[in-house]
């Protein structure tokens, strides 16, 4: 019996230095020492209000969903945000980077399309001239065609006013499914009709609204890169030509990055994905990103926690002109992939807008410019 005792309990032990073991294998410290000169930096992680000198970057406004912004003609800037369901938020930010003015719209986001600075509601067939002249009442989008049932003449007379007049032409399709025919006698088959597909162009022409439903094939003359520009509406990034369907960050010479401090190591093991993909693991550093945000003549230091994986270059940033791999925020899947920090101003706003993700905005400005 105490033979038995004493083997269990070396079993135990074994087993238990064995799993220690590989959680130290998975788990490695690296611990890299500080460059004294990064010492200074604050955590955009803990801090909503970083400062230096006469120069602040603050939290602005966050979104479940990613935010949305359009620059006016008297450049004010709009930022369309979803703060929880069923919520629309727009902001509008004048020259000097203070909200002045805000539409909400109660309604699904889903429901929404952001045109041209036009809010179009789709459900509603409605449609909102706010980001203009801060008029809030929702105006009714004339309806063309609706059913349809225009004769191909009068349908292609109609479209080719729009590509003449209208400067934005919002492309969605619809279909009906026909209610299946009785037959006429008992012995005949019931019949049943093929579904007819069409599409709806909701446009706008001289701030008037108009939606029209046609069976004509749209394709070549509003292409689906034409409605990928069309719905852009972001001042951070642009439409990337060689991947279809893919938005690039606009780099800017204001983002410096500096450092990448390896403070832990760690294996992570991740399944396939789906399907018959075999399970991976992926070698993971977690640590802090410094950086350097410039605005005019100060520099704001900033550093943030991420996970840093060396094997892949899915990120686009660069410290001394090379790709440092990878930057995550998490390190589970779906991953919160960190391709850059984005930056945008331009001579005619008294501010900058900065962001290090599609859900939130910073407003960077001098102290007391308001």
């Amino acid at each position: 019996m105490k033979m038995l005792y004493w083997f269990s309990t070396v079993t135990i032990i074994g087993l238990l230095i064995f799993l220690v073991f590989q959680f130290l294998k998975n788990r490695q410290t690296v611990a890299e020492g500080l460059p004294k000169q990064f010492s200074h930096y604050t955590s955009i992680d803990k801090s909503s209000i970083i400062r230096v000198g006469k120069v602040s970057m603050m939290l602005l406004l966050e979104s479940t969903e990613d935010i949305q912004y359009f620059l006016t003609p008297e450049n004010e800037v709009i930022a369309y945000t979803v703060p929880e369901k069923m919520t629309n938020y727009f902001y509008k930010i004048n020259r000097s980077g203070v909200i002045i003015d805000t539409l909400i719209i109660k309604c699904r986001p889903t429901d929404i399309a952001f045109v041209k600075g036009y809010i179009i509601d789709k459900n509603q067939h409605q449609y909102y001239t706010w980001s203009f002249n801060g008029n809030k009442g929702a105006i009714s989008i004339m309806l063309l065609n609706e059913i349809p049932d225009w004769d191909l003449k009068k349908q292609q007379q109609q479209l080719a006013a729009i590509i003449k007049k209208s400067a934005a032409v919002y492309v969605e399709y619809q279909s009906i499914s026909p209610e299946p025919q009785k037959p006429a006698a008992d012995d005949e088959i019931q019949a049943v009709p093929s579904m007819q597909t069409y599409t709806i162009l909701t446009y706008l022409e001289n701030d008037s609204c108009f939606r029209f439903a046609t069976t004509l094939d749209i394709g070549k003359v509003y292409p689906y890169s034409y409605t990928e520009e069309l719905l852009l509406n972001n001042l951070f990034k642009r439409i990337n030509t060689k991947v279809s369907g893919n938005k690039e960050i606009i780099k800017s010479p204001y983002i410096r990055y500096r450092y990448f401090q390896k403070l832990k190591l760690e294996k992570v093991r991740f399944s396939g994905g789906g399907g018959n993909a075999a399970p991976f693991t992926v070698t993971l550093f977690h640590g802090n990103l410094f950086t350097d945000v410039v605005y005019r003549a100060d520099t704001l230091r900033i550093k943030e926690f991420m996970y840093l994986e060396q094997e892949w270059q899915h990120s686009s940033i660069e410290i001394d002109g090379k790709n440092i791999g990878t930057l995550t925020k998490n390190k589970a899947q779906p991953p919160v992939n960190i391709d850059a920090y984005m930056y945008y101003t331009n001579p005619q706003l008294e501010y900058a807008l900065f962001t290090n993700s599609d859900k939130e905005l910073y407003v960077i400005k001098q102290t007391g410019n308001e």
